[in-house]
């Protein structure tokens, strides 16, 4: 038995790109900011926060919700499975792209702290 499930809360990037083929289906990919937090390594340095970059694609009707209401700065909630394809570039050198398939996003409230933090 094997599972392959995906959960992640994060910041989109820039709008989705959307394609539309010619039987009618639809594709919508996008990048979602995934932040892990600052920590003090093992040594007592502190390793800053960093940002991963994840991959995502959605396709059908996940792709038009995608298209319709996903925008650059959303932060959403995905849910979905991870993805591993293979092509030959220009070069003739095989690539990798692993990217998670969206079967589900959802939106997640977020509020800013910054107007409470100046006292407003």
């Amino acid at each position: 038995m094997s599972l392959n499930k995906v959960l992640m809360i994060g910041f989109v990037g820039k709008d989705p790109e959307v394609r539309y083929f010619d039987n009618n289906q639809c594709v919508a990919n996008f990048s979602l900011a995934l932040k892990r937090p600052a920590f003090r390594s093992k040594a007592g340095h502190i390793v800053p926060e960093q940002t991963d970059w994840i991959k995502v694609s959605t396709r059908g009707e996940v792709a038009l919700y995608t298209e319709k209401y996903v925008k650059k700065g959303s932060r959403i909630l995905v849910e979905g499975r991870l993805s591993t394809r293979t092509y030959t570039d220009k070069q003739g050198v095989q690539q990798y792209i692993t990217e998670v398939i969206a079967e589900r996003i959802n939106f997640v409230d977020y509020k800013s702290t910054s107007s409470n933090e100046s006292g407003n």
